[in-house]
């Protein structure tokens, strides 16, 4: 009997083939999936960090089944086919040529049948292309996609700015993982947000190594669940190992203060080890001034909400960043603000006493190829930069923002209907599975304070409050809400961040183990 072969309808894969490209990071190969967006902008599906090409240059649309035309976007330098510039759309073909900037590549067309044959191949076909699992896509990030971008950080406070340091960003040029966010989301599925933050770390740390001034501090950051599952330590103690001079700044988010038993430990590691603590986002939910002096980080990075649009801001923000700023300084802690975008921005700033800044208006992240050494030292005359999409709309939320957040407790207050507001406890939550996940959102040495915390929130729901045993204190911690899964966890704490509070997602089995230690002291 014959062998009956079923094939179904080729489909086809288009790719760009890198030939001539200024980045070493650049993968030969990149998947067009119209739309498809090039640019050098964060975000588009090939993000060309070149000046040489326009922030969104060029694009490839499917116009009918099986075809591909570019289109130039009108790009400052133009987009070139076949060594001709495009002055309108133009079909993709096999072996074409395209430009952008100085970057080229060739147009690349795989055809293939699926096919099914026992024993067999199709005659005169190419073999099946197993299409790549998400898998094994974000594990191509953490071999060689993940690149480290160098964005300048600047001491302000004298009469020249002086460039002091770069924070390490996490970017990547793979299609749909370009920035951090992306990024992470797909290491939330496989759970591997510590994995990825190490490897940005380590890999941003050995660029600039071999491309930074050994003067400058490198400002790197961690992800919480490195915090959470004690990974940190050994990332940290192998990197001073292999960088015994540099001058590292770790930065961590302002809601680790609702664990100061974590931030303890965290601290006694940097001070070992010569590294310093930084605390970003501060002042985006509860203001915790009074506890810096004890905790003594070195540096605070104020929210971005709290500094964006300064320079319009009522005479009420200002005071209160002034303030702020003052406080923080007395303490002898270093004040850094961020998202700077307008010379007017940077001004304001200065007088109100911030002393390290960072942000478009300084320079824009960027790869470690093309940071020039004139960024040691910056003289020229300040200039105002243009604004970006982001920072318009949160220029939007300016004025709502941090004073919103301030008025929380007056707004929960005039809420009447409490009815489903339900408070637990510990036998709760030992209930529920170690599995599962719950959001975090205070914790006080009082246990009444606690409770006010509670009764306070306008998110109704299942709140829990637990004792937890602290090498000097006792804890009294708010959790709020059981979640099979950190992702709904994680969307279900934004809602909350946007009222002022700071959640931190926790898993279950930690709160269990925190639990039952306090039960067997007592």
């Amino acid at each position: 009997m014959q062998t009956q072969t079923i094939v179904t309808k080729p489909s086809e894969l288009w790719f760009f083939v890198a030939d001539d490209c200024e980045s070493d990071q650049m993968p030969e190969r990149i998947p067009l999936t119209p739309p498809f967006r090039i640019g050098r902008r964060e975000g588009c599906d090939l993000c060309l960090a070149s000046q040489n090409v326009s922030g969104l240059h060029a694009e490839v649309l499917e116009e009918e089944e099986g075809e591909l035309w570019l289109y130039d976007l009108n790009s400052t330098n133009g987009t070139f086919h076949n060594e001709q510039r495009i002055r309108e759309r133009i079909r993709l073909r096999e072996n074409d040529t395209v430009l952008f900037g100085n970057c080229r590549f060739t147009v690349e067309l795989q055809s293939h049948s699926r096919v099914r044959r026992p024993m067999a191949t199709l005659e005169n076909g190419a073999p099946e292309i197993a299409p790549e699992t998400p898998e094994e896509k974000f594990q191509r990030l953490l071999d060689s996609g993940a690149t480290p971008f160098f964005q300048p950080i600047y001491d302000i406070s004298g009469a020249i700015r002086q460039c002091i340091g770069y924070e390490v960003l996490g970017r990547s040029r793979m299609f749909g993982l370009n920035t951090p966010d992306e990024m992470f989301a797909a290491a939330l599925e496989f759970e591997k947000e510590a994995k990825l933050s190490r490897v940005l770390r380590q890999r941003g740390i050995e660029a600039a190594e071999a491309g930074l001034p050994g003067d400058l501090m490198l400002f790197v950051n961690t992800h919480l669940t490195e915090l959470e599952s004690g990974d940190l330590k050994d990332s940290l103690n192998e990197i001073r190992e292999s960088f015994p001079d540099r001058d590292i700044v770790l930065e961590v988010p302002e809601l680790i203060l609702n664990s100061p038993d974590s931030f303890i430990e965290i601290r006694k590691l940097l001070l070992d080890l010569d590294i310093l603590l930084a605390i970003h986002d501060f002042g985006a939910g509860q203001i915790r001034l009074s506890e810096l002096s004890e905790m003594a980080p070195d540096i605070v990075k104020f929210d971005s909400a709290l500094i964006q649009g300064i320079d319009k801001a009522s005479s009420k923000r200002r005071r209160l960043v002034s303030a702020m700023t003052k406080m923080v300084r007395e303490l002898g802690i270093t004040a850094m603000a961020e998202y700077i975008e307008y010379s007017s921005e940077h001004q304001v700033l200065k007088q109100l006493g911030i002393q390290y800044a960072q942000g478009f208006h300084y320079g824009r992240p960027v790869d470690i190829n093309e940071i020039s050494s004139e960024n040691k030292s910056e003289t020229k005359e300040e200039t105002t930069s243009p604004p970006t999409v982001q920072a318009a709309r949160h220029r939007e939320r300016s004025n709502q923002g941090v004073l919103d957040g301030l008025k929380k407790v007056e707004r929960a207050e005039q809420k009447s209907n409490n009815q489903q507001r339900e408070i637990r406890d510990a036998d709760w939550l030992l209930k529920q599975s170690g599995d599962c996940y719950t959001i975090q959102l205070t914790m006080s040495s009082q246990e009444s304070r606690a409770m006010k915390f509670v009764a306070e929130q306008a998110e109704l729901g299942n709140y829990a409050v637990y004792r937890k045993r602290g090498r000097m204190n006792d804890w009294y911690v708010v959790v709020f809400g059981i979640y099979e899964d950190r992702g709904t966890a994680k969307a279900n704490s934004v809602t909350m961040k946007s009222e002022g509070v700071s959640p931190w997602i926790r898993t279950l089995s930690t709160v269990h183990t925190e639990i039952r230690a306090t039960a067997d002291v007592t």
